[in-house]
């Protein structure tokens, strides 16, 4: 078994994935639907839809999602730079990282490893 997408449920579609492009480097796989937009994420397929499409009444911002970075810093700035709120940074012992929000309240980690751990 495998994950192979996460759906998240956006209020504008082409927002949020400029946002993921800009912010993560995420590439554009294709459209499933008009108004949706799938996106690579290291293998998993990131699917944008609007929040009125699902048919279970969902609200956006009930997700969290962890990005490794390779550049902290600059992922903090450019994040920054993007307008979203960025939270302190901490260092633990395996690495460091930061919380985010995307431009729909999601909840994002951001982190870089140290070494080997995984």
């Amino acid at each position: 078994m495998s994950l192979q997408n996460i759906t998240l449920l956006v209020a504008d579609v082409e927002r949020s994935r400029r946002f993921y492009q800009e912010a993560f480097g995420l590439s554009e796989s294709g459209r499933s639907a008009p108004g949706m937009a799938l996106l690579n994420a290291g293998g998993v397929t990131l699917l944008l839809q609007p929040a009125g499409a699902s048919a279970a009444p969902v609200t956006p911002g009930g997700v969290e999602l962890g990005f490794a970075v390779p550049d902290i810093a600059q992922a903090r700035e450019r994040l920054a730079r993007l307008g979203v709120w960025v939270g302190e940074g901490q260092r633990m012992g395996w690495g460091e990282g930061f919380d985010a929000r995307d431009p729909d309240g999601h909840a994002l980690t951001v982190y870089h490893q140290f070494g080997d751990h995984r």
